[in-house]
Order: C-alpha cells, then sequence, then structure tokens
C-alpha cells in the first residue's frame, strides 16, 4: 500500500508583509521557528532547512471571525466589532493583501448565503418559534463597494444557475409548513415523511439587478426537487406529482426539457435525479427508495436500509450509486441495486471518477475526519492513504473552491495546511499557524488561501 507524499515549496523564499486594514499577528510571526522543528519530526520527507520557510502566513486577522467566503480576488469575513458589543459586521478585504474594501452593519437575523465575484448574497431570518421564515427575504450587495443592489422578500436561497440566484419565493406565507403526521412517526428515522401540502415557486434572478428571468411553479401534490451535488451550484429541476408524472427543466433557463411517466403512484416525501436516465423516489410513508427508469417508467429495484428516510442511493462514479452508513461506504449496480463493493469505516465521499473513490472516514477526535484514503478497481483496493490529516471542512465537506485543503496537528495547537491532490495523495504544504484547531475552513480566490480556525482568518499564497 503506497503512502501520500507530502510535497514543500521553497522555491521562493518571503517574508510576511504587514496589510493595511487586517493587521499581521506578531505571535504568529515569532512561533513559526518554533513550529519548523516540529515539521521536520512529523513529516520525515521535509528536510530539517527546509522547514519552516515561506511557511507564515502573508497576513492574518486574530478578532473574532464567525464566517469565511470567497470569490473574484475578495475574502468576505463576518465577525463581532473589536472590543465586543453590538451588531456582527461583514468585511470585504482584497485577497492579495488583506486590504479592507468596505464594511457593512449586519440586521438581525442577516447571515452568508452565498457569494460570487459580482454580489454578496444575505439571508435575512424573521422567523416565529415554529421556524417559518416567510418573513425573511434575500439581499444582494455589491461584491466590489458593499452597496446594497437589490432585495428580494420572502425569498429564500436555492442556489446559484447559469450565472443567476435562484430562490425559493414564499408567496404563500399563510399555508401551514412541517411535516404531514398523516403518514408515521416523525420520531421513526425509517419512515420517509411528506412535508404538509403546499404550494412552491422557484424564481431565477438576475445578479445585477434581481430582475425575474424564469419562474416556475408546483401545486400541493407536485414535489419540485433540485440537484445539488455541486452546491451552490444547481445541476437540475425537476418535479413530481402523486400520478408519476416526472417532468425534468432546465436550471438554467426554467424550460422544460422532459417528461415521464413513471410507475409510481401517491404521494411523494421526497425524490432526487439519479444517474443519467433514472430517478430516485421515497414514497411517502414509506420505508427506503425505489430507484426508475425515465424512459420506461419501470421500478428498477428497490433500497432499504438504515436511517432509510434521510440516507439513499447516491450517485457516484457516473454510472454507480453509494450508500453511506456510517460504518462504510457501499457501491451499488445502477440496474439492479445490487452491491458491487464495500468499504468498511470510510464513510465520507470526498472525491470520485472512474474506478477510484476518495473516501475519509471518522476519527476517535470526534466527526473530524483525519484518515483519507483512496480505493480503486472492483476489489477497491488501496491506491494511497493519508494519515492523521484532517480534511478542511469538517464532516460532510465537499471540494471548496481552489481545491481539497488539509491541515495536520503539530502539537496541542500549531498545525501545518496543505492541498490535497486526489489522484495520487500528495499534499503541496504551504502554511503553518498556531492556535489552528476545531473545525477549519479554507476558501481560494486569486492565488490566494484562506483558513478560518477558532475565530482566526489565516490566508497564505496558493501552491
Amino acid at each position: 500500500m503506497p503512502d501520500a507524499m507530502i510535497e514543500l515549496d521553497i522555491s521562493t523564499p518571503w517574508e510576511p508583509g504587514r496589510a493595511a486594514g487586517v493587521p499581521v499577528g506578531r505571535r504568529g510571526r515569532r512561533r513559526v521557528a518554533g513550529v519548523a522543528g516540529m515539521l521536520a519530526v512529523a513529516v520525515l520527507v521535509l528536510g530539517a532547512s527546509a522547514a519552516g520557510r515561506g511557511l507564515a502566513p502573508v497576513y492574518h486577522a486574530d478578532f473574532q471571525v464567525l464566517t469565511l467566503d470567497g470569490a473574484g480576488g475578495r475574502f468576505f469575513m463576518t465577525r463581532y466589532p473589536m472590543g465586543g458589543g453590538g451588531r456582527q459586521v461583514l468585511e470585504a478585504v482584497a485577497a492579495g493583501d488583506g486590504r479592507l474594501l468596505w464594511r457593512r452593519d449586519l440586521g438581525g437575523g442577516e447571515s452568508f448565503a452565498a457569494v460570487t465575484d459580482r454580489v454578496v448574497l444575505l439571508q435575512s431570518h424573521e422567523g416565529d418559534e415554529g421556524g417559518d421564515d416567510g418573513g425573511g427575504g434575500l439581499i444582494a450587495l455589491d461584491a466590489a463597494s458593499g452597496a446594497e443592489r437589490w432585495e428580494r422578500a420572502r425569498a429564500r436561497f436555492a442556489g446559484l444557475a447559469g450565472g443567476r440566484v435562484l430562490v425559493e419565493d414564499r408567496a404563500w406565507p399563510r399555508e401551514e409548513v412541517g411535516f404531514d403526521p398523516a403518514y408515521g412517526d416523525p420520531e421513526d428515522p425509517s419512515v420517509a415523511l411528506p412535508m404538509l401540502p403546499h404550494h412552491e415557486r422557484y424564481l431565477a434572478l438576475e445578479q445585477p439587478t434581481g430582475g425575474v428571468a424564469w419562474s416556475v411553479e408546483t401545486p400541493p401534490g407536485t414535489l419540485p426537487s433540485l440537484d445539488v451535488r455541486d452546491y451552490p451550484e444547481v445541476l437540475g429541476l425537476t418535479d413530481l406529482d402523486a400520478d408519476g408524472v416526472l417532468r425534468v427543466r432546465d436550471p438554467v433557463t426554467g424550460a422544460l426539457r422532459a417528461t415521464y411517466r413513471l410507475d409510481a403512484r401517491g404521494p411523494v416525501a421526497r425524490h432526487q435525479d439519479g444517474v443519467p436516465g433514472q430517478e430516485v423516489v421515497f414514497p411517502a410513508g414509506g420505508r427506503g427508495a425505489d430507484v426508475y427508469d425515465r424512459a420506461s417508467g419501470r421500478r428498477l429495484w428497490h433500497w432499504d436500509g438504515p436511517d432509510a428516510a434521510y440516507n439513499g442511493p447516491y450517485p457516484c462514479l457516473g454510472d454507480r450509486y453509494c450508500v453511506f452508513d456510517g460504518a462504510g461506504t457501499a457501491v451499488l449496480d445502477a440496474a439492479t441495486g445490487a452491491p458491487v463493493r464495500r468499504i468498511d469505516r470510510y464513510a465520507g465521499l470526498l472525491d470520485g471518477a472512474g474506478e477510484r473513490m476518495v473516501l475519509y472516514a471518522q476519527g476517535i477526535v470526534g466527526y473530524h475526519p483525519n484518515d483519507v484514503a483512496a480505493f480503486a478497481g472492483p476489489g477497491a483496493a488501496v491506491a494511497w492513504r493519508l494519515d492523521g490529516w484532517f480534511v478542511a471542512g469538517g464532516y460532510g465537506t465537499a471540494r471548496a473552491p481552489g481545491g481539497y485543503f488539509v491541515w495536520h496537528p503539530l502539537g496541542r495547537t500549531d498545525s501545518m495546511v496543505g492541498r490535497l491532490d486526489p489522484r495520487d495523495g500528495t499534499v503541496r504544504v504551504f502554511g503553518v499557524a498556531d492556535n489552528f484547531y476545531g473545525s477549519p475552513q479554507c476558501v481560494a480566490t486569486a492565488g490566494r488561501v484562506a483558513c478560518l480556525a477558532i475565530g482566526a482568518v489565516y490566508v497564505w499564497r496558493l501552491p
């Protein structure tokens, strides 16, 4: 079983500079020299003279940062004001040097929805005790200046499609929301419960103006579904009614692409795109999922397993299904549902193509995935394994903009950070930081990568 290789780029040594707007922590600079010794011990392929050179952050923000995102050469952070007290603020900084571009006080209940090169989307919440946020809305800020471009009341962010913002329009605020208890016990995870019958409408909004490009409405009893496997990008939009009529729409234009009739009757708890040409349906009150061939409408096979109402066959590897049950990963044949392979303990998919899967396992340190491995071929042979490295983003993470980022602890609080190549398991180490632990999250733009860890943001050059 080949081990993963750790690479360290030392071709361009440089000193961390002070960025306007976001101060460089002097304590972090002092500790880089001390971390260098630990690097040589933790990763033997790093030479003693190379370790620690060029690994200090370009800049970092020490104040209480709550959330982080990035796009278009900018990083966006929400935090509490310096000195405490007051409302949270949203700040935009230039990715290259940390220069403050603009700042905005956040209203009560406002939070990040998404960022693009052009806009920052804030979701406002005005929910009651039952969780109904029909009174909230979506606010779009100009990414470059922070100026408010538009606001859409009673709208919930759903994703991005073709450069447009897809929202769920809450046009019927008096409709009761929640699960329908007529189909089973809400506490029973094996029963798929539908939502109470209600209208739904999706709108595609232009980023610069908020103007409506198209809308699709579904009546009570017809259930829409978004394919968000590459969230926030929406890859598909379908709806299914109680007569088994499935409509497939273009998520970019809203146009109806095709209509199929499945041999499925009755209310549906949820449904989703399967592998090409198939639909996965969870019948209301049922246990498990049915997989249908769209063209013929015929049910191909039924899946039933633990937590069947929430888990289920997930399209993977192009033409297979994966099921993640907490104890491992099962790969199923798309035509029959028969198991193709089983990989124990590794229950999170990081990357997959062809016959190769990159999975991660939950470790003894809680939910943080600190064991990443690639499995190839029908026998699921281990191609490489990276033990002791944590995936930035925590359990359930997807690829961050700029790649897959991982970190390795160096003592109790210090860590080194790198970018993982899922093809061969190599890690390109690009930084070290003190007080880097917990559940860090990383995002990259314009040749910089920023990582948020326990309230501080560290920024390095992206290798």
